[in-house]
């Protein structure tokens, strides 16, 4: 919990850092994408695979450096609040929060593929569930 709690503090500070001079919405895609980015590598580096690497790296500093929940609070405010407060429905909000998710999922994919070809260690993340039968 300590490895979370310090490098989720350090990825906080960071994504605070980024956020001076930039509007709301160009800091909150900036840091989700390129968190998403990091994650991606941090999830096919086979130098992160201990427990504590990842704790630190991928759940404490990435998951403090990303922002989805601003995501969803900028989505909120821009679209369900012009719903409630009977203002035209505004598809350029929901085009752009569309954009910065499907910005991030190709990061996501983008470095995980890179790193993975990179070091040769294609089979560090599995998704595949093996079946038990008796």
């Amino acid at each position: 919990m300590a490895l979370v709690f310090a490098g989720g503090t350090i990825g906080t500070l960071l994504r605070t850092g980024v956020a001076f001079g930039l509007d709301t919405f160009t800091s909150l895609a900036a840091v989700n994408v390129v968190g998403s980015a990091v994650i991606g590598w941090l999830n096919s580096d086979p130098r992160f695979a201990s427990d504590g690497k990842r704790a630190f790296w991928a759940v404490g500093f990435a998951g403090g450096f990303t922002t989805m929940s601003g995501v969803a609070l900028l989505s909120a405010y821009s679209l369900g609040f012009q719903v409630i407060a009977g203002q035209p429905f505004d598809f350029l909000a929901l085009g752009l929060i569309l954009a910065v998710f499907a910005a991030s999922l190709l990061a996501y994919w983008g470095a995980h593929y890179l790193t993975a070809r990179l070091t040769g260690n294609e089979a560090v993340v599995s998704h595949e569930v093996e079946e038990v039968t008796e």
